[in-house]
Order: structure tokens, then sequence, then C-alpha cells
């Protein structure tokens, strides 16, 4: 009788704790109690379920279906269906767990509060693939694939491996698959292989996906590679990616770093803000600081209001040591219920001033709106206040409008992520959903729904305070007051005048005002932190330049010792990253020996290099023909066989017949090949250089483009 998938249940083998529900699904050749290391650590917290898969551990075993993707979902859906779950969960999949986790997800959206993919393969479509690895990327994903297809095929064809792994290896064997019947276990496995980890559906999964989607790695792993993310991130702009480091943070991270993964998992779902500093005593005072900013920017402030209150200085949410949930809209409201929620533990019952500067007075705003039994006043200094059918411009939120275009097309741009070192995303999401949010907010209706006390303190520049905020000053004097300051109201260089205001004082006279000079208005915090992204931009386009252009026109042969130096550099700055590694692993009590050796070895070679040993030296030679010519050969391979490419396949060709050109040459010919490397190198790197300060020209003016538009001067650029 044929197997009726629809019957199918999965064995839960795994429901503890309490709380929040999380599903667990593990990989490939497992089962369940290998996710007990994650367990542990969240059951702390939540409810824990993880079933063994179909096929695997004590769930069933038909051998008359394909164990495709949809036949793992449809079991998995229906299991969960009879446990009853109350609302929502967290689901998170494991390698083979995520391919199935992201299609359950796309089908079932309504069950799915967030998705985790961890460690998750996947296989791009080949124009998503990053441009210039794309030969190595491609081969290696076809390599893969093979890889799969040959180790399911080995019971079919009976070959001399699965004998041995079958026969006199089949106890140890059975073991570390985690097999109760070897036999079984490998139709399911080959099955499984096949049918969901090669014909992955993530790709086409992945833009369907409505509910916040986190996806995890280890920048260790050799199967998903941190750089082949952003194909995936640009399937879904909004994927939140968190890459976890560590000596072994490679594809097993269940095993190796559960602790890192829990703190991943966690630090998406906690809202509870961080207090920077709690200071003095009397009356309640919360400070909030404005986007990008941590609490230190009021640090002046706050000791010299600590006289005559009790003040909490936080960090907003997304930023310093707060949490950063990728679930989050980040809108007004839910800054403003983390605040909430936090003072409410700090102060109880007793009600509170809130004060902010920039984005963090829009907030204050917001809390005294929501809970306005809670907020006794709020002190503003320089809010956006956004107004969405505005007749004429306001600087600052123009500024803050042109930076968040301006940080959406870097996070697009490979050059700004790698010039980032994979961090863009995780710098910027916080402040771009933040910025979002406030452009949809109308900040009229925000101010209706105020009842306590509110002291704007507003700079003088021109269109700084729309007109209908001086209507409503006007129109309640006794619990709306509005100041002009001469100088960008706020923590930092111009505390005085914060302190001032937060007190109800008169604001003071600027210093700048004795010399007719008035300090500099500052920049919004999101042109800050891209403006630190521009400046890693623009030294990572300086530095190859810097050495591309001499590698081109050094007269002659550069000799043999410059190059062991160099090698000699990079071997011991990984020598002294290993070991540091290994350090980090002794403290956590994990294995350390291992990489300690390694380093070990890699301080041997560099110091062998650097006295110009011709072993070592040659040695390092061979290394590079064989890097060379592996690359040449993927080149030419890719551009055979794929269907399409991000680049023309007339480049791959010449990039794979000019690599093969210098190994050989490199073999038979040293100094011709040593030459042309030279050459290669030089012109690769220097065009590298060239392409990034024109990107990094191109970013600064298509700023001040956007910038001008958003102050009504031109059109959209």
């Amino acid at each position: 009788m044929a197997t009726k998938v629809a019957e199918l249940r999965l064995k839960v083998r795994i429901d503890e704790g309490s709380g929040p529900v999380v599903v667990l699904l593990h990989g490939i050749n497992s089962t369940a109690d290998d996710m007990r290391p994650l367990v542990a650590l969240l059951t702390l917290d939540y409810r824990v379920i993880a079933p063994d898969l179909l096929g695997f551990g004590g769930s069933p075993k038909p051998l008359d279906i394909d164990y495709t993707t949809d036949e793992h979902v449809a079991v998995l859906a229906a299991t969960l269906d009879d446990l009853d779950l109350p609302g929502r969960f967290l689901l998170l999949g494991y390698s083979l767990g995520g391919d199935i986790a992201a299609r359950y997800a796309a089908h079932h959206p309504e069950r799915v509060r967030r998705l985790f993919l961890l460690s998750t393969p996947f296989y791009l479509p080949p124009e998503n693939y990053v441009k210039h690895r794309f030969g190595t990327s491609y081969v290696k994903a076809v390599f893969w694939t093979w890889l799969w297809r040959v180790i399911g095929d080995q019971k079919q064809r009976n070959t001399p491996f699965y004998a041995l792994a079958a026969g006199p290896l089949r106890g140890p064997v059975e073991e570390y698959i985690r097999a109760e019947e070897l036999p079984i276990h490998w139709e399911v496995m080959a099955r499984t292989l096949q049918n969901t980890i090669t014909a992955t559906t993530l790709v086409d999964d992945l833009p369907k996906l409505t509910m916040p989607t986190t996806f995890a790695l280890g920048v260790k792993d050799p199967l998903v590679r941190p750089y082949e993310l952003l194909g995936l991130q640009r399937l879904k702009p909004d994927l939140d990616v968190r890459r976890i480091g560590g000596l072994t943070a490679d594809h097993l991270l269940i095993v190796n770093v559960p602790d890192r993964v829990a703190e991943e998992v966690r630090r998406a779902e906690e809202n509870q803000l961080s207090v920077g500093l709690r200071t003095g005593a009397g009356e309640p005072l919360v400070l909030l600081p404005d986007l990008g900013n941590t609490w230190r920017i009021w640090q002046d402030a706050a000791d010299n209001l600590a006289a005559d209150h009790e003040v909490v200085v936080l960090d907003l949410l997304g930023f310093g040591d707060s949490p950063a949930p990728t679930a989050n809209a980040y809108s007004l409201e839910d800054h403003a219920g983390a605040v909430l929620a936090t003072a409410r533990i700090v102060f109880g019952d007793r009600r509170f001033t809130v004060a902010g500067t920039g984005f963090g007075a829009d907030v204050a705003l917001a809390c005294a709106a929501i809970d306005p039994q809670a907020v006794a006043g709020v002190v503003a200094l320089a809010p956006p206040l956004p107004t969405p059918d505005a007749s004429g411009p306001n600087p600052a939120y123009a500024g803050l409008l042109a930076s968040r275009d301006a940080a959406v097309s870097a996070a697009g741009d490979e050059r700004f992520r790698r010039a980032a070192g994979g961090r863009l995303e995780s710098e910027l999401l916080a402040t771009v959903r933040s910025v979002d949010r406030l452009a949809a907010t109308d900040a009229r209706q925000l101010m209706s729904r105020l009842a306590v006390p509110v002291r704007f303190v507003m700079p003088e520049a021109p269109g700084s305070v729309p007109g209908w905020l001086t209507s409503w000053a006007a129109s309640e004097p006794e619990r709306v007051a509005l100041e002009r300051c001469p100088v960008v109201p706020g923590p930092g260089e111009n505390s005085r005048f914060a302190v001032s205001a937060i007190r109800g004082e008169a604001l003071p006279q600027p210093a700048g005002a004795l010399t007719g000079r008035l300090p500099a208005a500052r920049r919004d915090p999101l042109s800050a932190r891209l403006g630190r992204v521009n400046v890693r931009m623009l030294l990572r386009s300086v530095v190859p330049l810097l050495v591309g252009v001499p590698l081109l026109v050094w007269p002659g042969t550069i000799p043999v010792a410059w190059v062991a130096v160099m090698l000699a550099i990079w071997l011991a700055a990984e020598a002294v990253h290993t070991l540091v590694g290994a350090i980090a692993e002794l403290r956590r009590g994990q294995p350390w020996l291992v990489w300690a050796v390694l380093a070990a070895v890699a301080v041997v070679c560099a110091v062998a290099l650097a006295i110009g040993n011709l072993v070592a030296i040659d040695v390092a030679r061979w290394i590079v023909v064989v890097v060379v010519g592996l690359r040449g050969l993927a080149q030419l391979i890719a551009a055979a066989t794929a269907s399409s490419a991000p680049v023309g396949r007339g480049v791959l060709v010449l990039d794979g017949l000019l690599s093969l050109a210098i190994a050989v040459a490199m073999i038979f010919w040293p100094p011709l090949g040593n030459r042309l490397l030279r050459y290669t190198i030089g012109g690769y790197l220097a065009a590298t250089g060239i392409a990034g300060l024109a990107a990094f020209a191109g970013s600064r003016r298509a700023a001040r483009a956007r910038l001008r538009h958003y102050l009504y001067l031109d059109p959209a650029p």
C-alpha cells in the first residue's frame, strides 16, 4: 500500500521549557537530540519544540516517497497542527532544516512570527553571484551538488565505499550519521540530498516571506560562504544577516558555538533597553540620544542634572548596548514602547520626564502620547517632526531622508559592503528602518495626542520650525513652549542649552555670539555613520592603487625576497589571529591545542620566508601556481557551463586563459610567469582602486543630489 504523506506525523522528541514557542529543525543525518546544546540555552526563556525530521530518528521512514521539500513540509505542518500551539512561533532551521523551514514559512505565514535560518545551504541563480568571485563560487556549487549525488549513489551502485560502510565499519558509521538501519537510512539520505538539498527551494521561497527573517552563518563555513549572502539580499533586501565569528564557527554551529547561536536568537527578541548611566537623586528623568549615538553623548549633561534629578540615560532600541531585534519595525511606537518598559523597571510607578535630542526627541514625544500617566513632561531638542504634506523644506529632516537613500544604495553595492567588512547591514538596519517609519509618520497627529507639558527647543535655521508647530504653541502657551536657539541644541558641545531647557531655565547666550561666529551645526547621525563607511571605502580604494601602480611601472623584476617578506607578513598576521582565537577557545573551555599548533606552524613558515629559506619560497611559489591554475579552470568551466553570468562570458574566458597562462609560465618559464603575475595583480589592484574611487565620488555626488531634492531645490535624482 502506497504511503499517504498526509497521514504521516513526526516524532516530537523535545518539548521543554515555557514561554514563547520556538520550533527547531535539525540538519541531515541527525535527530532533534543533536539540537540539545541549543535547547538547554533557549529553554530558560522559551518553550522549545524539536521534532525528528521525516526519515530521521524516530520519525517515519517510508521508502516509497521522494523526500522532497514539499513532503517534508507537509508532514511538519500536520505535526505542528496536532500540537495546537498557541499563537505564532519562532521557527529555526539548521542546515537541511533551514530549507524546510523557509518553505514552511512561505506556505504558512500565518503561523510563523519570525524565521531564523542557520547555515542553510542554497544555490543562487548564476546572475546573482558576486561578480569578482563568480567562477569559483559557481564551480564550488557544481562540486557540492556532484558530491551529494555521488554519496547518494553509493548504495545503488554497491561501490566498495558503501560495502566498507555497510560491512566492517557499519557500527561507527551508523553512530556517526544517527542511523538505526544503515540500508534504509542511506536511501532516505540519498533522496533528501537529491530532492531537498540539491533541489533547494530557498531562493524561490525567500522573496515570498512576509515575516522578519534572519540568516546566520559561521564565518568559517565551507558550505555557505559569507560573501554569497549578498545574492540572497538581492532577492530579499530586508533579510537580516548575522555572521558568527570564531575559529570554530564553521558549519557545525550547534555543536561548536551554541552559546553564540542562542545569543543571536535572543538578540532579535529582546526589547529592554540598556541603561548606560543612572545617577543622582530627585525627580525621575529619562534622557534619550539621537539616532546612531549612544548614552555617552549625554554624559556631561547627566552629571550636571544629577544635582536635582534621578537621571537614567538609555541607548535607543537597535543602538549602543541595547538589543537590535530584527523582528522590529523600529517605528516611533516601537522605540517608545521599549523606553516605557525600561523606565517602568527603573522607576516603578513614579512619573518621569523624558528629554531627547534629534530622533530621541521624537521618541520622547511618542512616549508621552502613548502613556501620559507615566510621562510627566517632555523636553524635545531639535526633533525632525516629519509632515508628509509640508509645503516647505525642513533641513534636518531632508538630511535624514537623503542619508537614508544613500544607506540603501550603499547596502546594495558590493564594493561598499566589502569596505564595511560585512557589517553594513548590522550598522544601518535599525537606522534605516527608524528613518523609514519616521518618514511615514505625521507629526501633527502625534502632537494631537499629547496631554502633558512640552518644551520645544529648535535651531534658528530656516525651515527648522514648521508653521503648524508655531501656531500650536501660540494657541496653547500654558502647555506648549517653543523656543529658538542660535545653535543646534542638544548634548555634547551644546549640553548647557540642554541642561537649561530641561530645568526650565532661560537658554544661555551662545559663546559664539561674542566673536560673531556660531558653532557649526552637527551632521545628522545617519550621515555620520555613512561617512565612516565612505572613509573605509576611500582607504580600500587608495591602498590597492598605491600597491597596484608600482607593480605596473616598476622597472625590471621585483626581487623574490620582497615577495617572500610580504608573504611572511601575511602569514604572521594569520598566526596572530589564530593564536588569539585559540586563547578565546581555551577560555570558553573548548579544544584549543590544535589551533595553537597551527599558529606555531604559521609562525615557523613566516620566519622561513622572511629569512629567505629557498624551500619555503619554492613551496610558496607552488601554492601560488596551484591557486592561480585552479582559478583559471574555474573561470573557464563557469564560462562553458553556466546558463547565465553576472559578467560577460568573454571576460570569463579571457580571465581563465590568462590565469592558466600565468600558472604554466611559472612552472616552465618562471621569469615570464612571475612578470605576468605581477602585471595581472598590479592591473587588478589599480583597476579596483580606480573603481573604488569612482564609486566614492559618485556616492558623494548622489548624496548631494538627494539632499537638494528633499530641500525642493531639484527634481528627483
